[in-house]
């Protein structure tokens, strides 16, 4: 695990030093405040929750991870410097793993920052009273916000961004083009995506499969409160399996 670590360090300084981070992140974070407020109005909806950010935040992942991703090893096999990376003592899954976690992490960061929405919500669903308890406890117990969905519902976005960042990890691993590393990314992410919203148009003999193999069925049981198997084993095994190609695609590299 200590060169996992190490390389997810590496990665992570190589994110933070470079205006990438700085730029997806800040714009991640702009446009679902903007399609959350402008289409759904969030404030305006009459209820205290959080499903239409939810919405949006899924949706926006599949454009934030691929350019995450994109650089991991599209950027050493432009360079030349996977070829040095693979010839150290680090075994193919450790440099997987450690690029990874550094992906997740960017991801967690950019996640932490829409966290602004239901604080938002606890005080502005707190009704004002002169006295009683102070405010910061009745944000909890009088805002009317239901915490189970909104912590599952993160929770359901983190698997959501684990599994992008797998799949865009294994489309950089394929390539040296950042552009075609983004592009590969963003059409295996974009179909199993929004292929939810299109059940109802589904042939019946194919609205079981369709369904299981859709991204937006399975995190709209989390951003509703409901923590299922299914939807952990689900991500668990689009992540295991897109980890597993980009540990092939090194391996035949260094076979090569």
């Amino acid at each position: 695990m200590n060169n996992v670590f190490a390389i997810a360090r590496r990665e992570l300084g190589a994110y933070f030093d470079s205006p990438l981070a700085y730029f997806v992140v800040p714009a991640y974070v702009v446009l679902v405040g903007a399609f959350a407020l402008w289409f759904d109005d969030l404030f305006a909806a009459g209820t205290v929750g959080l499903r239409s950010v939810f919405f949006w935040s899924g949706i926006f992942l599949v454009l934030l991870i691929p350019a995450i991703t994109m650089r991991l090893f599209a950027e050493e096999r432009r360079t030349g410097s996977l070829e040095m990376l693979v010839t150290l003592p680090v075994r193919e899954e450790e440099l997987v793993l450690g690029k990874y976690l550094a992906a997740m992490v960017v991801v967690a960061v950019a996640l932490a920052s829409t966290f602004t929405y239901p604080v938002t919500l606890l005080v502005l669903g707190t009704p004002a009273r002169a006295d009683g308890p102070p405010l910061l406890f009745r944000m909890f117990t009088e805002s009317g916000l239901d915490f189970g969905p909104v912590m599952s519902g993160y929770f359901g976005l983190l698997l959501v961004g684990g599994a992008l960042a797998a799949i865009g990890t294994a489309a950089s691993s394929v390539t040296s083009s950042q552009i075609v590393a983004f592009l590969l990314a963003i059409t295996v992410s974009i179909f199993p995506f929004v292929s939810g919203f299109f059940l109802d148009k589904m042939p019946i003999e194919w609205l079981g499969l369709v369904q299981w193999l859709s991204f937006d069925y399975h995190f709209g049981n989390f951003s509703r409160g409901v923590v299922d198997s299914g939807g952990l084993v689900f991500f668990g095994s689009v992540i295991g399996l897109a980890l597993h190609i980009a540990v092939y695609s090194l391996e035949r590299r260094r076979l090569g």
